[in-house]
């Protein structure tokens, strides 16, 4: 068995994390890590999935991301870091069901940032993570 090289942690004192499955710090002992460049809601052939629809791209961004993760022998279980980057916070709730399916068990470090635009006016969402490799 791979030993575990993130440890999550809310501790007392501190505010509660913002939800179940957000994480207020992870510790990562030493190791490698991986840092993935911002992923947006582009198709291996380069194009715009789910345009005007934050869930679908989200479901694209996060598909991209575990593509990467799997080149370099990861899951989504090892990320212990994102940065969420949208057009419109009023998705938040939305793009909330992802995160619980994805990170319901080992929550990342996370922050959620509004950003007047994008790379490409179609792209509602961009993230970038980091995963500790086992």
């Amino acid at each position: 068995m791979t030993p575990v090289r993130a440890e999550r942690s809310n501790p007392r004192g501190a505010p509660p994390a913002l939800r179940p499955y957000y994480a207020n710090a992870v510790r990562v002992s030493a190791g490698d890590l991986l840092f993935i460049s911002g992923q947006v809601a582009w198709d291996d052939a380069g194009q715009v999935v789910g345009r005007g629809d934050p869930v679908r791209q989200a479901e694209q961004v996060f598909a991209n991301l575990t593509t990467i993760l799997a080149a370099h022998g990861a899951t989504i279980g090892d990320v212990v870091k994102v940065t969420v980057y949208v057009t419109d916070l009023a998705w938040f709730d939305q793009l909330s069901a992802i995160r619980v399916r994805l990170f319901a068990e080992l929550p990342p470090a996370s922050t959620i940032v509004q950003v007047a635009a994008l790379v490409d006016p179609d792209l509602l969402l961009e993230v970038e993570a980091v995963a500790a490799l086992r």
